[in-house]
């Protein structure tokens, strides 16, 4: 019986313990969910305003900010610890610079007119319907100082809008291109060169050829008359080798090909303006930095096809102070010293201790997010791996519950990586939530994803390999609609010249043999959002 009170006390001081972890746990799995739903500005600004409460921990660099330190290690230990103020200033040279900067802008105020002003000026005194105004104007505000998008526009389409079809897109971005300045909403100085050539109309077929691709662009270097020549000559002479010739708008023969037609296709294409925008001014605009990037390997040796990259390089790299771990591990206070000195030791040793551990977990919580986001990324790739080879064509439909079930997380996990997060691939920007599309037809539940891949969270990259398909339809798995869609009109195109046209009912036999279990008033319903007419006025 003496024993029990002792033995009560500690099942409650157990049980106090127990409950503080738990609590502690918590707290981390909150701020970690809080940080992997923040967008990359939100995190930067998170991340600074984190470093200015806690000054255990310091931005080891940034590549975004230039003329910046802190100068913690110049403060005293003693000043620094003893009253938890944070310290910080400009270098000399980072502050002369500052001045000189806000000066300039002071006295050079840029009153020109805003690029996207200018272009919805334009927009609002034509005759377009709701929808074409609403969509040309949101691809005039993804543009960037330069008149190029931001986001890729397809990623603009509403899937549930049975208007928001790729012709549609087409249209609308023809719009904005023939406002002045000609030229915009482009992904690129190339296309902006190609897009002014064709609305000019005097372009010949030579130089629409040479501004038609990148391939073909590179003819242009050096822009020696003689030079490209042999290089279109070699060019062609390729073509000719291959059984299925690539498919190109403005086809060329060598007997086409003489030094006097290259000297006036060269001296058009020095009329033309590279940067349309140039001479209007910058919008209030936000501008879109990819959180991962996916890259086509370069090596035609290798087995993996693709790398996705966390971009790293937009975020603050992080470190624990060196001044605060030297004094936790150089702290030693004596049993029995109640003296000022020694209380004084011990409260700032104290708060050493939870301004790392605090540090720590901040950048445990970061950490957490860059992983979760590369791993959740890989997989979409592995799921679209299609649409990353061949375009839009291919996105496949995929769930967030597949992605969750792959890592192992709960669903709400991939609904906040998704948030606010953009990929960088070679057809553009686009929301990571663009690549969650419902399924419409085939013989599976799930989208197949034949891919295996390997996640290296130290060099923040993941690589995917893959298994070639050949087309959507050869895929038993279901399709996204716009898939669909394609397969629609590409039957269409196929029997355009049959004597009997097809009903809708014969294509949706024709995609069930492909694979694609689509009803009739299914094929419908997609061919009049194509706006393609019935078999009765075909």
């Amino acid at each position: 019986m003496p024993d029990f009170p002792q033995m009560s006390f500690q099942q409650r001081v157990s049980q106090t313990m127990s409950q503080a972890q738990v609590q502690k746990m918590s707290q981390t799995q909150i701020m970690s969910l809080n940080l992997l739903a923040m967008s990359g500005a939100d995190l930067r600004n998170e991340i600074y305003s984190y470093v200015a409460k806690n000054p255990a921990l310091e931005i080891k660099s940034d590549s975004l900010e230039t003329g910046v330190k802190s100068s913690r290690t110049e403060v005293s230990a003693s000043s620094r610890f003893s009253d938890n103020t944070h310290y910080g200033s400009a270098s000399a040279s980072g502050a002369a610079a500052s001045d000189n900067f806000q000066a300039a802008l002071e006295s050079n105020a840029d009153e020109r007119e805003p690029l996207a002003d200018h272009l919805e000026h334009q927009l609002n005194s034509m005759k377009l319907s709701d929808e074409e105004k609403s969509l040309c104007l949101k691809l005039i505000y993804n543009l960037d100082e330069k008149g190029f998008h931001i986001l890729a526009p397809i990623s603009f389409l509403n899937s549930e809008n049975p208007l928001h079809t790729e012709e549609f897109l087409s249209r609308c971005l023809n719009i904005v291109q023939n406002l002045d300045p000609i030229g915009t909403c482009t992904n690129n100085y190339r296309e902006s060169l190609f897009v002014q050539a064709k609305i000019s109309g005097m372009a010949s077929d030579l130089s629409l050829f040479l501004l038609e691709s990148q391939e073909h662009f590179e003819f242009l270097n050096p822009p020696q008359p003689q030079k490209i020549q042999k290089k279109i000559e070699d060019y062609l002479s390729e073509q000719e080798k291959l059984k299925f010739n690539p498919k190109t708008q403005f086809s060329l023969t060598k007997n086409d090909i003489n030094i006097e037609e290259i000297e006036l296709a060269l001296n058009f294409i020095r009329t033309l303006d590279p940067y349309p925008a140039r001479n209007f001014g910058a919008s209030q605009a936000n501008y879109i930095s990819p959180d991962v990037i996916v890259t086509k390997n370069t090596d035609d040796e290798a087995e993996n096809e693709f790398i996705v990259s966390f971009a790293r390089e937009f975020l603050p790299k992080l470190e624990i102070s060196k001044d605060y771990t030297a004094l936790i591990k150089s702290s030693e206070i004596k049993d029995g010293d109640t003296s000022d000195k020694s209380e004084r030791k011990k409260a700032e040793l104290k708060f050493a201790r939870n301004s790392v551990n605090e540090a720590k977990v901040f950048i445990e919580s970061v950490l957490y997010r860059e992983s979760t986001i590369l791993k959740a990324t890989q997989e979409i790739v592995s799921a679209q791996i299609q649409f990353f080879r061949k375009g839009a064509r291919y996105l496949a439909p995929l769930r967030q519950k597949d992605i969750a079930e792959k890592l192992g997380v709960h669903e709400t996990t991939i609904s906040r990586m998704a948030s606010s997060k953009y990929l960088a691939c070679e057809w553009g920007i686009f929301p990571i939530g663009y690549f969650f599309t419902n399924a419409v037809g085939g013989t599976k539940s799930k989208p197949a994803i034949k891919a295996e891949a390997a996640v290296n969270t130290a060099s923040s990259k993941s690589i995917v390999t893959t298994e070639e398909n050949a087309s959507p339809a050869e895929n038993s798995a279901p399709l996204s609609k716009e898939s669909v869609k394609y397969e629609i009109a590409a039957i269409l195109e196929e029997h355009k010249n049959d004597k009997k046209a097809l009903s809708d009912q014969k294509i949706s036999d024709i995609l069930a043999e492909k694979g694609i279990k689509v009803a009739r008033r299914t094929v419908a319903k997609y061919r009049t959002q194509m706006n393609l007419n019935s078999s009765y006025e075909r």
